[in-house]
């Protein structure tokens, strides 16, 4: 009741492997809620604010990737990754890996580097392709997120998957799958640099 099914539902995955024995830890399911939980819905509600704000629906775009700004390739790059790793590991039932690679990329990767990275050219006053490219960019993250979450989370992914797309239930859409020209490995290595410094 005070946190919700998915909340318990990620921590108890996300603490230890589904086959050893879990002690259950009121501070791990806060960390968890603050990692995930309110770090989605936060990625998701600064999207919705200023695509409505600015009345864009980036499913208007036909952008190719190539053709974005490099820190959009390079969370592409860093999605498609992503994909490839959470279906092996999906595959091999191993859902505490599934929970522990979703995390970083959403917390690191997503919201403390590339949408903090990129306000203003969610703030540009001109309806520029860079300004597209970041509203597409982000809006394809968010929807691949969910369906990569919501056999876990079942909840919040729905909502958020139905609200991005309009379409009736995230458990109804197909699992993504990689997209190998997506990944690059120069481009991430370029990036992860300048994190670094």
């Amino acid at each position: 009741k005070q946190y919700g099914a998915d909340t318990i539902r990620w921590y108890m995955l996300y603490a230890s492997p589904v086959w050893t024995p879990l002690k259950f830890d009121e501070e791990g399911v806060k960390e968890i809620y603050s990692k995930y939980i309110s770090t989605f819905k936060n990625a998701y509600s600064f999207f919705e604010m200023y695509a409505n704000a600015d009345n864009i629906d980036p499913r208007e775009y036909n952008i190719p990737a190539e053709d974005r700004d490099l820190i959009d390739r390079w969370l592409l790059s860093k999605l498609n990754r992503l994909v490839r790793d959470v279906n092996a590991a999906y595959q091999e039932y191993d859902l505490n890996k599934v929970a522990r690679l979703i995390v970083p990329f959403l917390n690191d990767d997503l919201s403390n580097w590339y949408i903090r990275s990129n306000r203003r050219r969610f703030w540009d006053s001109e309806l520029t392709e860079s300004k597209k490219s970041v509203y597409l960019t982000t809006y394809e993250v968010l929807v691949t997120l969910a369906k990569l979450t919501a056999p876990i989370t079942p909840y919040i992914s729905d909502e958020i998957y139905t609200k991005l797309t309009g379409e009736e239930s995230v458990h109804l859409a197909s699992f993504p799958d990689v997209v190998e020209s997506l990944i690059n490995e120069k481009v991430e290595e370029k990036m992860d640099l300048v994190r670094d410094i």
